[in-house]
């Protein structure tokens, strides 16, 4: 019997390139690779138009997708995560130096339903009391995945929310991948959390959460046709990641002056490779992420961490 041959959407990173280089296979897979780094192509390629077979894509837009009937289920597999706190940059001449001080105000990002966003007004939630209805959203993109907001302000604008940061038309801004120099050198702006590498570790002890942002979604009807394929691709998956993890220990693989210190200190926060797959290890911060989804509105019903995912590597 031949292989089952299906493509893969992928992001480009160190815990991925021993895959997508081809050094890890998955067993049984005839795999072709795409790697698209540019993460709103990929997730709207796949959401709208389902042109890959198995997709890294939003946690926050495929919880939406899936309970609107799209025929997807995810691995246990997080190819991104990030703390969110250092991605948030406020004028220094609106009286905001503290999270509750954003009720009322104009926060800027690209889109609503993002994963980057769930996490936010979660923590804004939970951690301070801010509701999402206590600010006035402004962003600069159609939806992923059309929703209907209850009871949020969200203003969606012609212009770029950067731009609008930069003329002084939002108080604040939200930044997805990078705080550009220009905002870094800015004496008018600073970021909400200047000491954000203490707030985020002090997040993770008390919370238990690292942001997941992305998942690797496959279509049902592949998990029926084949249902080895979710624990061979995990175990690739995982496989690529022990592969980084290894490299990763010797500084001069890595463009940091002193890498070790840096590593050695992260492991005190996680006890381990924060990047590490499967539910078990990951359950606090995915049950946090369906929580928030339901609660913000993006979705009606609030999943289980079991409903998300392929039973099979429900063990993992």
């Amino acid at each position: 019997m031949g292989k089952c041959r299906v493509s893969l959407a992928l992001g480009e990173y160190d815990r991925t390139i021993a895959l997508i280089s081809g050094q890890v296979s998955p067993l049984g897979v005839d795999l072709t690779i795409l790697p698209m780094s540019d993460a709103w192509d990929r997730h709207q390629r796949m959401i709208r138009n389902e042109e890959f077979d198995i997709a890294e894509l939003s946690l926050s837009s495929y919880l939406m997708a899936k309970e609107r009937g799209q025929d997807l289920i995810a691995l246990p597999i997080f190819p991104y995560r990030m703390f969110r706190h250092q991605f948030m940059l406020v004028r220094k001449n609106r009286g905001i130096s503290h999270p509750m001080d954003l009720r009322g105000k104009r926060v800027g990002t690209p889109m609503y339903q993002t994963t980057t966003m769930l996490w936010v007004r979660g923590m804004l939630e939970h951690e301070y009391g801010v509701r999402p209805e206590d600010i006035n959203w402004v962003t600069e993109r159609e939806e992923l995945v059309p929703f209907v907001p209850n009871g949020v302000n969200i203003k969606v604008e012609a212009q770029p929310v950067e731009e609008l940061f930069a003329q002084g038309e939002l108080d604040s801004i939200v930044v997805i991948e990078e705080v550009e120099d220009r905002w870094l050198n800015d004496p008018d702006v600073d970021r909400l959390f200047p000491n954000f590498p203490e707030v985020e570790a002090s997040y993770y002890r008390s919370t238990g959460i690292y942001p997941i942002m992305h998942i690797v979604a496959v279509k049902s009807e592949l998990v029926t046709q084949y249902p080895w394929l979710p624990r061979s691709l995990y175990n690739a998956f995982a496989e690529s990641l022990a592969y980084s993890d290894q490299m990763e220990h010797y500084p001069r693989v890595v463009n940091l002056a002193w890498a070790n210190a840096y590593f050695e200190a992260e492991r005190k926060v996680f006890g381990g490779n924060p990047y590490a797959y499967g539910v078990a290890r990951n359950r606090p911060t995915l049950e946090a992420a369906v929580a928030y989804s339901f609660e913000q509105g993006l979705t009606s019903h609030h999943f289980s961490v079991e409903d998300i995912f392929v039973p099979s590597l429900i063990d993992t």
